[in-house]
Formats: C-alpha cells, structure tokens, sequence
C-alpha cells in the first residue's frame, strides 16, 4: 500500500477555490457596508467641537448658585461678531467670529464654530439661557436654539 502524506493537486485546488469565494463574500459585505458610512462626518471634528462646548457649557450650568450676571452681542463689525454671557462664578464664555472660536475665560474650549450668539431671560424664578450655535452640519440657531434652565 502507499504512503498518502501530503495534499494533492485536486484538493490543493478546492482549498484556494474555497477561500477565494469566503474572501469575495468578505470584500462585498465590507463594500455593502462602507458605502452605507459616510466616513466625511466620522472624520470630521465639528461633532467632537461641538460635544466639548456643550460638556463644560453645562458643568457651568449645573454649578449651584450659579446665575446669569451678563450678555451681549456685538455684530458692529461685518466678520467680527463677538457673543459673550458671564456667570456669577466669574466665569465668562465668548464667541469670536474673526477665529471661530469660543473661549470659557481666556482659555479656547472650541474651534470651527460658524456662529454663536449668547442670551437670557428671567422666568417663573429661574434663569433660561439660549445658545444659538451653528457648526459645519450642527445648526442649533432660531427655534432649534439650546434652551438651559439655571434655578
């Protein structure tokens, strides 16, 4: 009887037949689903912009005894529009157009930010705090503006 070590041609074939179908299935599930991402909006950082200045906006809001001391908006400049709100914990939050920017204090907390604008009103005992913000495909402004209550 002979020895029988090692594959033979015949299974050598079905062996790279087989895998060559399990890797065309692989390529096309992935192809299927990276079509469907859009990988523009994973890349982009006016999200991640977007997620810092609302984290520590509200840690300022949460903050106990906190009140709204101040807000104005300075559009007398055309491409120099300045929105600012100071709290009574000394904190000051402003929005600089000319760089796109909102500082908490002198200290830049976002970036890329398309338009901003800070305001409040004193209602049934507490303090409400709009912010109108708009940033690459966030648009926050007008009926869609961020409403924060302070009590």
């Amino acid at each position: 009887m002979k020895n029988n070590k090692g594959i033979t041609l015949t299974s050598l074939m079905i062996y790279v037949i087989g895998m060559l179908i399990v890797v065309g299935i692989i390529s096309t599930l992935t192809t299927f689903f990276y079509k469907n991402i859009d990988i523009s909006e994973i890349n982009s950082d006016t999200t991640t912009q977007y997620t810092k200045f609302t984290s520590v906006f509200s840690k300022e809001i949460n903050t106990n005894g906190n009140k709204v001391i101040d807000t104005n908006t300075d559009n007398s400049q055309i491409g120099k529009k300045v929105s600012y709100i100071i709290f009574s914990s000394g904190n000051q939050y402003t929005f600089m157009q000319e760089n796109n920017s909102i500082y908490k204090n002198n200290v830049k907390i976002c970036e890329n930010i398309d338009d901003c604008e800070f305001s409040w009103v004193y209602q049934n005992s507490s303090y409400v705090v709009n912010v109108s913000i708009k940033t690459g495909n966030i648009d926050r402004t007008g009926a869609d503006a961020v409403k924060y209550t302070i009590k």
